[in-house]
């Protein structure tokens, strides 16, 4: 039977605003950042893209963001009980919750195998690398039934773990030290990168834009790009601004966090784009990317185990960040509706999402010709959660905010009733209510096929 409200104790609450910049920021920054934006950025002109980025996250990010955490806070629950308690208990609107729960649930389920992907690789260059047929020891590595599945189980406990420790005594203490030590990797490896022989061309191509290749379809990327690393429309800002005390500023917060996502992307971009044409290799190669193009860069790199190593500490971090996120969701979901204890609650999730897992990581072997859509299974719940419930569940919280919430009163939350300067509320407002969900209704048709720009 459902409870109205949990204990506070089983809740928590952040100790300190840089607790959860440091968490939200975290939620953000994944696999999102640092692989997919490079690869993105490659392939759309480099510079180009850079550009067209930063123009969506001002203009879809930073607004989004605000909305979640605004939701979150007044809310003072999970996404469910957050839609419920401020729809006053619509069934429509709760069930829009739920989609978020959905979101998490589906996303992490196939997240955490690429993260035991990563946490082997890293562990692999502790003995001295990849080095001969590194195109053929992914392919046998990701096809075996068995030893996947132990690293997904290994990253899945890490995840559990922090996430059980609670709010400020789990979360926040592994987000602290984390994303800054996540920092200091980039720069290390940003160093060595831009000091290869033959990285200025690479470094020229991602940062000097070429305006005449700026097309529709550049800037409908860079909105895609924007809409899937702030994992907007997942719940999990929502879901941790739950936890903000009243009196937190939240036009300052929400300005924090996309500048240390965007900057975590664009450091991405300086460590892959200039190695990989530095050796001559394709920036661009997607999925290989990580697993494939990367080893190669270090396979010919002085030191390039060590730099190989450090290379896969960042994603294995940046990994388990954006998991502790989606996990929190579920697990504040159980803790809000259910009374159950936070590490019940956790352990119930993860092994769960762990379970549903199982079919991605054996998709890559055994179950390989088992097609949904004429896509594998982890290709399948992949384009499920991030082309059609994301989408979904962005466009209906700025629906909410307008329409059931109201901006006035969302301002007001924003202010700490007038309490807190908010100097681009008219902005924010028209942004909300006239051009996000437009753009994010072009991303979603455009995503799926109906259309093409």
């Amino acid at each position: 039977m459902e409870s109205e409200k949990p204990k506070k104790s089983e809740r928590g609450q952040w100790a300190t605003s840089i607790g959860f910049v440091m968490a939200a920021a975290g939620a953000a920054i994944g696999l999102g950042n640092v692989w997919k934006f490079p690869y993105l950025a490659a392939k759309f002109g480099g510079g180009t893209f850079l550009f067209a980025y930063i123009l969506m996250l001002l203009f879809l990010g930073i607004p989004v963001l605000i909305t979640e955490m605004v939701l979150g806070r007044r809310g003072k629950l999970d996404p469910v009980g957050t839609y419920s308690k401020l729809s006053g208990g619509s069934k429509f609107w709760r069930s829009v919750g739920y989609v978020a729960i959905a979101v998490n649930f589906i996303v992490l389920s196939f997240y955490a195998v690429v993260g035991g992907w990563i946490t082997h690789y890293m562990f692999r260059y502790i003995t001295g690398g990849i080095k001969g047929d590194i195109v053929g020891y992914f392919g046998s590595f990701v096809s075996n039934p068995y030893a996947p599945l132990l690293w997904h189980a290994i990253f899945m406990g890490v995840t559990i773990y922090i996430v059980a420790k609670g709010v400020s005594g789990g979360i926040e203490k592994a987000s602290n030290i984390l994303m800054p030590t996540l920092f200091v990797l980039f720069i290390v490896l940003v160093i060595r990168a831009v000091t290869l022989p033959g990285a200025l061309e690479g470094i020229k191509y991602y940062l000097m834009p070429d305006f005449s290749e700026l097309t529709g379809t550049t800037f409908l990327m860079a909105m895609g790009q924007v809409f899937f690393s702030l994992n907007i429309g997942a719940g999990c800002t929502m879901t941790y601004a739950s936890y903000l005390s009243e009196n937190e500023n939240i036009p300052k917060l929400a300005n924090i966090v996309p500048i240390m996502d965007f900057l975590a992307a664009f450091l991405a971009g300086m460590i892959i784009i200039p190695s990989v044409f530095a050796f001559g290799l394709d920036p661009a190669a997607g999925p290989p990317l990580l697993f494939i193009t990367m080893p190669h860069v270090f396979e010919k790199m002085p030191l390039g185990a060590l730099f190989g190593f450090i290379f896969f500490v960042l994603m294995l971090f940046a990994a388990l960040t954006s998991a502790i996120s989606m996990l929190e969701v579920n697990t504040a979901f159980l803790v809000d509706n259910y009374k159950i204890d936070r590490k019940k609650a956790a352990l119930t999730a993860g092994i769960l999402i762990f379970i549903m897992g199982i079919p991605s990581s054996l998709s890559q072997g055994i179950l390989a010709n088992f097609k949904i859509f004429g896509l594998d299974f982890l290709s399948a719940m992949d384009f499920l959660a991030s082309y059609i419930l994301m989408p979904f569940g962005a466009f209906m919280m700025t629906l909410f905010v307008v329409r059931v919430l109201g901006l006035d009163e969302a301002i007001k939350e924003a202010t700490n009733n007038g309490t807190v300067h908010f100097g681009l509320e008219k902005i924010w407002s028209v942004l909300v209510k006239y051009v996000v969900p437009v753009i994010i209704f072009l991303v979603f048709l455009s995503s799926t096929g109906i259309i093409k720009i």
